[in-house]
């Protein structure tokens, strides 16, 4: 869970490098009687027809020149979620920020 929350921070923390002011949330919600967690930013966010690719080892959203990284890091949380029978998905606007959202069965 530790390599999961680091790599969800950091991802926030890295797309709102070139934001003057950075807002960087952790939430929890309940709905349906089952507890959903958020990590969101107001970040660089990106186009949600790319989505599918978002959890995906090896694939970016943004070119190594604007954003480092390997493309690794959300492939690896999407991993431990899985494995402790979760689901996550995100939802995000170009230039506004992303949230991802994530529940353990």
């Amino acid at each position: 869970m530790k390599i999961m929350m680091r790599n969800l921070l950091d991802n926030s923390w890295k797309f709102t490098a070139k934001k003057e002011e950075t807002i960087l949330e952790f939430k929890s919600i309940i709905k349906n009687n089952k507890t959903i967690f958020c990590v969101s930013d107001n970040g660089a966010g990106f186009d949600m027809k790319y989505s599918a690719k978002l959890f995906t080892p090896f694939q970016r959203l943004h070119a190594v020149t604007e954003f480092s990284g390997t493309g690794i890091g959300l492939a690896i949380v999407n991993r431990i979620i899985k494995r402790h029978g979760g689901t996550i998905w995100a939802e995000s606007v170009v230039n506004v920020g992303t949230s991802i959202y994530f529940t353990f069965n």
